[in-house]
């Protein structure tokens, strides 16, 4: 796993891994409902490395989900990334080429201070789109848009921009190096942001994660907490991987998913889904 969504409106959880040993972008997404039983799949070519989805739900319950994509190198001295945002339409059974297909609808980034590197995620109780993104001005950014304004006019400097913040530096945050970006979520005017690594074998103990909050009216290096989190490091090869916002009857949840190697030979790995209620604290 490397990111999941909720669509709350039809109670699904749709989760985004990298196919193994791809060098294309290559994603399998997969559907489940909130106990993690499995409804469905999709393959996806050529999109990204899955770090960060969103959900906008559909009255058909086949959502249209939000990914990075054109997975390729801009040099043959680059490594491979993405450059753009995408939306598809969810299809069980279905497969996307996301240069090919006319069903990838692609948003490339005309921001500014853009560089590369677009991460998505939907906040589903303001319907707003949220981009991580490596940035001119510093090296990571934010950037908060109602998510109509991007699908009528795109993504750039002339769709309305409801907030754009730099973000902290591991160093900032009192994280090491070895604390990797995991995933990006937000909720009215704060952004989440999960970091952590994995163990170098799956019996070695867990590596620390932690889940870090920003206020997107604030500047600079600033934020507002930063929160080591101990859900699920009895999972062998826990790895962080993923945040969303679940809109549930219950009220707003803030959930934070974790990858571990169940098995090897071939590799098996699951996915596990672990959330706080408090959102502030």
């Amino acid at each position: 796993m490397q990111s999941f969504a909720f669509d709350h409106v039809h109670g699904h959880i749709y989760f985004v891994q990298t196919k193994v040993g791809s060098t294309n972008g290559d994603l399998w997404m997969t559907r489940t409902d909130l106990s993690g039983k499995v409804l469905g799949a999709m393959a996806l070519h050529g999109f990204d490395h899955g770090s960060s989805m969103g959900i906008q739900p559909d009255t058909s319950g086949s959502p249209y989900v939000w990914l990075a994509g054109d997975w390729r190198s801009l040099s043959p001295d680059t490594a491979p990334n993405s450059h753009t945002i995408c939306r598809i339409k969810y299809s069980d059974g279905g497969v996307l080429d996301y240069a090919e297909d006319a069903g990838v609808w692609k948003f490339p980034i005309g921001l500014s201070d853009f560089r590369d590197c677009p991460r998505p995620s939907i906040d589903p109780y303001t319907n707003r789109l949220l981009v991580r993104y490596m940035g001119t001005t510093s090296p990571w950014r934010l950037a908060l848009f109602d998510l109509p304004a991007v699908i009528n006019k795109g993504i750039s400097d002339s769709t309305p921009i409801l907030a754009k913040r730099a973000l902290p530096t591991n160093a900032q945050l009192g994280l090491s190096d070895s604390d990797l970006f995991q995933g990006v979520t937000s909720y009215g005017q704060y952004a989440y942001l999960s970091y952590g690594g994995a163990p170098a074998t799956p019996s070695d103990p867990a590596e620390p994660s932690y889940l870090v909050r920003l206020d997107m009216n604030k500047t600079g290096g600033s934020f507002e907490e930063v929160y080591r989190t101990r859900a699920g490091e009895s999972l062998p090869g826990r790895e962080p991987q993923g945040m969303a916002i679940w809109r549930s009857s219950g009220g707003p949840r803030l959930a934070f998913g974790f990858s571990s190697k169940i098995s090897g030979s071939p590799d098996q790995f699951r996915a596990t889904v672990f959330y706080k209620s408090d959102l502030a604290g």
